[in-house]
């Protein structure tokens, strides 16, 4: 099996796992749980260092996953990759820079909210402006947004 391969097998792996517990989280800091994937990260260097446009490196993820991109924004701590499948369903992908950690999630757009991808308790949202976590609806992350597509 060659080195693309194995890293697509991993990254579905990872997001399989991750998918089959609706409760797990990442965005916080908080401690690494199982359903986390630590694939990503070693992906999108790979990927950074052969992409020439960050426009391709969106791509690209999406791809991954069989998906085509609606949209990207990326904070100081995060990367927000929105995609859309066949049946016009979007999803959320969070990646934490400093470690790779991924959350997955549906996502829907709201007319003048922007994206919303609810875990739980948690709802993220993303604008063109800023992104924000909010926990019961208690504000608890709030990140401006330095690049987006």
């Amino acid at each position: 099996m060659n080195f693309a391969a194995k890293l697509t097998q991993t990254s579905l792996l990872g997001f399989m796992l991750f998918a089959s517990n609706p409760i797990a989280t990442f965005a916080l800091g908080q401690s690494a749980t199982p359903t986390e994937s630590r694939t990503h990260s070693s992906v999108e260097t790979l990927q950074a260092s052969n992409s020439s446009t960050p426009e391709k490196l969106v791509r690209d993820y999406c791809a991954r996953k069989r998906q085509k991109v609606e949209n990207y924004f990326e904070t100081s701590s995060y990367r927000i990759y929105l995609c859309y499948n066949g049946r016009n369903q979007k999803f959320y992908y969070g990646v934490k820079k400093s470690n790779g950690s991924t959350i997955a999630l549906r996502a829907k757009t709201e007319e003048g909210t922007g994206y919303v991808a609810t875990n739980g308790a948690y709802d993220y949202i993303v604008t063109g402006a800023e992104l924000t976590v909010h926990k019961k609806g208690k504000l608890i992350l709030k990140q401006r947004v330095i690049r987006s597509l």
